[in-house]
């Protein structure tokens, strides 16, 4: 299972493996053709049906979708020397509030804003 951390949060990435483990995370399972033809889990719970599993996904799609702005941002923000660099020259320059870092960040967050 893929999981991407976002906002200190996991998220996985979308998938029927990872709509199996989010709804039973416990489970040992083997799919073929839509069929489980191995599942055991510990706590006696059944698979998961078909439809739970497409709903889950689903579910899953919504907030990887969601997140899409972050992904695109971090393609784009310059990496930690470089923004520390920007940074440093900017509080020498006494230029905080509209320097080159603070310009670099907004143009980003502009291009690819968070949705409401």
């Amino acid at each position: 299972m893929t999981i991407r951390i976002i906002n200190g949060i996991e998220y996985p990435v979308p998938g029927i493996d990872t709509a199996i483990k989010t709804l039973r995370p416990n489970a040992k399972w083997e799919l073929s053709n839509r069929e489980f033809v191995i599942w055991e889990c510990d706590d006696g719970s059944e698979p998961p049906t078909w439809d739970e599993l497409i709903a889950e996904v689903e579910r899953e799609v919504e907030i990887y979708n969601y997140y899409l702005y972050e992904r695109e941002r971090e393609k784009l923000y310059p990496d930690w020397k470089t923004q520390f660099d920007l940074l440093y020259h900017d509080i020498k320059n006494g230029n905080i509030e509209n320097g080159d870092w603070i310009q670099t960040i907004d143009q980003i967050k502009s291009k690819y804003p968070k949705p409401e």
